[in-house]
C-alpha cells in the first residue's frame, strides 16, 4: 500500500483547482451537476465502495465504465437500495419505464439524467491502496434536450442530507492498484 494517497498530486495547489471545479459540476464553466459542501476526504483502506454506471457503456467497457470518478460509500447505497425497495411511486414509474427500481432509485438520490446515463450497471468495490476524493451533497443536473426519456426537465436530487456523493479525481490512472471488483452487473440483480 501507498504511503500518499495514489491520486495525491490532484490535491497539490498547484492542481486541486480544475478538480474541484469538476466535483462541484463547474468544469464546462456554468454550474452543472456536481456537489455542495465539498470536502476532502481520505478514503478507508478494505471498505466497499459503489458506482452506478451506464448499461450501454459497461457492456462495451465494464473497466473503463468501472473507473468514472463518481462514486457512493456503503451507508449512501444502502439508503438507495431501501428506498428502491420501500416506495410504491419508485417502484411504479421504475417499472413504466423498464428500468430496474435500484436504477432509479439512483437517478432520483445522485440527480442523474439518462443523457448521463441509465444506471443500469453497478460496480461493488474494495479499496485496496489509499486514494481520496470530494464528497458533497448532489446539486441539480441541467439537460441538453439529448435524451427523450429526460423529458427536459432538469434533475434536483431528492433533499435527504445524509445522501452524499463522492468525486475520485482522476481514478482512471489508478483504478486497478485502488480498487479490486468485487461484484458487478445489471442493478436488477442488487434489488
Amino acid at each position: 500500500m501507498s504511503p500518499d494517497p495514489l491520486n495525491k498530486n490532484c490535491f497539490l495547489p498547484a492542481n486541486i483547482g480544475p478538480h474541484e471545479l469538476a466535483a462541484r459540476g463547474l468544469s464546462g464553466g456554468t454550474q452543472n451537476g456536481g456537489m455542495s459542501h465539498i470536502q476532502r476526504i481520505h478514503l478507508s483502506v478494505g471498505q466497499h465502495y459503489f458506482r452506478f454506471c451506464d448499461s450501454a457503456r459497461f457492456a462495451a467497457d465494464p473497466m473503463r465504465a468501472a473507473a468514472g470518478p463518481w462514486w457512493a460509500e456503503y451507508e449512501v447505497f444502502v439508503k438507495v437500495k431501501q428506498a428502491a425497495r420501500r416506495h410504491g411511486t419508485i417502484q411504479r414509474y421504475a417499472n413504466i419505464i423498464r428500468s430496474s427500481r435500484l436504477a432509479y432509485a439512483a437517478k432520483l438520490y445522485f440527480a442523474i439524467p439518462y443523457e448521463w446515463g441509465d444506471c443500469g450497471a453497478l460496480v461493488i468495490a474494495r479499496l485496496d491502496d489509499r486514494l481520496d476524493a470530494f464528497k458533497g451533497r448532489g446539486l441539480t443536473a441541467y439537460l441538453s434536450g439529448a435524451d427523450p426519456r429526460d423529458g427536459g426537465a432538469k434533475y434536483a436530487p431528492i433533499q435527504d442530507s445524509s445522501i452524499s456523493q463522492l468525486y475520485i479525481p482522476e481514478l482512471h490512472h489508478h483504478f486497478a492498484k485502488a480498487f479490486t471488483i468485487i461484484q458487478k452487473g445489471a442493478t436488477a440483480g442488487f434489488a
